[in-house]
């Protein structure tokens, strides 16, 4: 799925800011997302109750590798997207 950087918007998770898009009228998550030249690939998902205690942990944990996350969400659910280091 391609994005237009434009439509992205950011999320604050404890202090970081990762860029954010809502897929909530998608009929489908998709696997791969394309934004401008960058690619990013699932990674995993979370529900959004509760976010709060791991989701700020997993993005300063994938940043620490080297990855580059997005997020997206759609139905209840933070879909967490990376770019290869």
């Amino acid at each position: 799925m391609e994005l237009d950087p434009k439509d992205l918007g950011t999320l604050e998770l404890d202090g970081q800011w990762v860029p954010y898009i809502d897929l909530y009228d998608e009929k489908f998550i998709p696997t791969r997302i394309s934004v401008g030249k960058d690619e990013y690939a699932f990674n995993s998902s979370q529900i959004i109750f509760g976010h709060g205690a791991t989701l700020p942990g997993k993005i300063r944990e994938l940043r620490a590798s080297g990855k580059k996350p997005i997020i997206a969400e759609r139905a209840k659910r933070y879909y967490i997207f990376v770019s290869p280091p």
